[in-house]
């Protein structure tokens, strides 16, 4: 009996799927009625044909599809072009360090004098963007906002 319930397997899926000549149709029936594994292989299988054709996909207008592309190609060229500046922003400012304490430009009390207020700065500069990245996390209300 098991050979003859696969050569049934294709004609369960023809039959839901309106494919069946009224002959295999016929044979499919008699097959159904006399074997109870068919017959609840074919119940599963229409049931999960009646779940698929309930389903419908609303497909978005070509303009959604366009404004999501654009904001998608603008993320990765923002985040590649911070991506590059912070990279030469890094490299420059190493540059600038190694030239300030090597060049024997000055002396190393004026050398000294320039240094504080700039470490002054950039210590504020820290200390500014770590309390906005903190409230950044805590803030209930920006991701109200479109920015």
């Amino acid at each position: 009996m098991p050979n003859d319930c696969d050569q049934f397997q294709p004609m369960m899926s023809g039959r839901l799927d309106g494919e069946l000549d009224e002959l295999s149709n016929q044979k499919l029936q008699k097959h159904l009625a006399e074997c109870p594994r068919c017959s609840a292989e074919y119940q599963k299988l229409a049931r999960i044909v009646a779940a698929t054709d309930r389903l419908r996909i609303e497909i978005p207008p070509d303009e959604v599809w366009d404004s999501f592309l654009a904001g998608a190609y603008n993320r990765i060229e923002r985040k590649t072009g911070w991506v590059a500046f912070v990279v030469g922003a890094v490299a420059l400012v190493v540059l600038g360090i190694w030239l300030f304490m090597m060049e024997p430009w000055a002396s190393a009390l004026v050398k000294i004098l320039i240094a504080v207020p700039v470490v002054g700065l950039l210590i504020i500069f820290v200390s500014v963007l770590r309390e906005r990245l903190f409230l950044a996390k805590i803030d209930r209300y920006s991701r109200e906002i479109q920015r």
